[in-house]
Formats: structure tokens, sequence, C-alpha cells
């Protein structure tokens, strides 16, 4: 299951640094995010790599990942997460993997491309029962909302961080 978001983010490529931006983001800029999905985030350091731990409540179902950084630089972060945990329906915990893609490219001058995409490997059984209880169509939903919320976030911070370098 796979779903990518994609807006523009009024701010040239030059000014964006999704590296920076995802490991300074605090639990309120993530709620904020999507604030009907979004619970709480929080960053961490573990031997050395860089990670996330993100709560959600995405279709009526809650989930938590524990995401490790894979790659990070201004214009792309992938995170991934080994040990995700979802409680369908609040109750049945199962175990899946996410995969957490971000990358913004040159648009025009003063704009550039941001991209959000969300995987979720699952079993058989599982994909069963997310197919059963709308989790593909819940997941796009959300990844399209906080696709715009990440991108409203990321022009907030380029736009104040070029005021205080404007000479």
């Amino acid at each position: 299951m796979k779903h990518t978001g994609r807006t523009t983010l009024d701010v040239p490529i030059d000014r964006v640094d999704l590296s920076e931006w995802l490991f300074t983001l605090s639990d309120a800029e993530y709620q904020a995010a999507a604030p009907t999905a979004h619970r709480a985030a929080g960053t961490f350091v573990q031997n050395g790599v860089r990670g996330s731990v993100n709560v959600e409540v995405i279709g009526g179902h809650l989930i938590i990942q524990h995401y490790r950084e894979v790659t990070a630089t201004p214009t792309h972060v992938e995170m991934f997460s080994t040990r995700s945990r979802v409680y369908l329906f609040h109750l049945v915990p199962a175990h899946i993997q996410v995969r957490w893609t971000m990358s913004a490219a040159d648009q025009t001058a003063g704009t550039s491309e941001f991209r959000c995409t969300v995987e979720l490997i699952m079993n058989p059984l599982l994909r069963f029962l997310g197919a059963m209880s709308g989790l593909s169509p819940a997941i796009r939903r959300h990844t399209r909302i906080e696709t715009q919320g990440f991108a409203d976030d990321i022009v907030r911070k380029a736009k104040a961080a070029a005021k205080h370098t404007a000479p």
C-alpha cells in the first residue's frame, strides 16, 4: 500500500532543507500538519542514527511508527520503520513496516515541487483486513492532507529564515 501526495512550495529549491525541517519539527507542528490524524511526534538519536516516533489515527486505526533515518539531504529524506504497530480499530495490534519519503525538486525560479510518500508493508492477512476496513483510501486522503500541511510548515519556516538572513 503506497500513496504519494504532491504540492507546490512557494519557495525556491535553494531555500528548502527537508532534513533540517524534519529533525527540528516540534510535536505541535506535526499535529498541526494533519490535525484530525496526527497525535504526537518526537525525534531521537540512537547509536548515531536519527529517528522519529510518530503517532497517528488513520481510518479509525491507531498507528505508531518508530522511524530510523535511511537518507537525509536538503532535498530528499527517507525514513523506515521496521517495527511499527497498527491497532486495527484501536483494538487488535499488528506489526507492519512503514517507509516514509519526502522530496523536493526545482520547479520554477521561485517554486519547488514537494512530494510525500507513505508506504505500508504488511503481510497478506493484514492487507486483506486493511482493504476490508477502507485503510487504503484513508491512507490516500491522509497523505494528501499531511503533504499540504507539511508543505505549509516548510514554506513558513523557509520564509522566516530568509527574513532573518536578508541584508
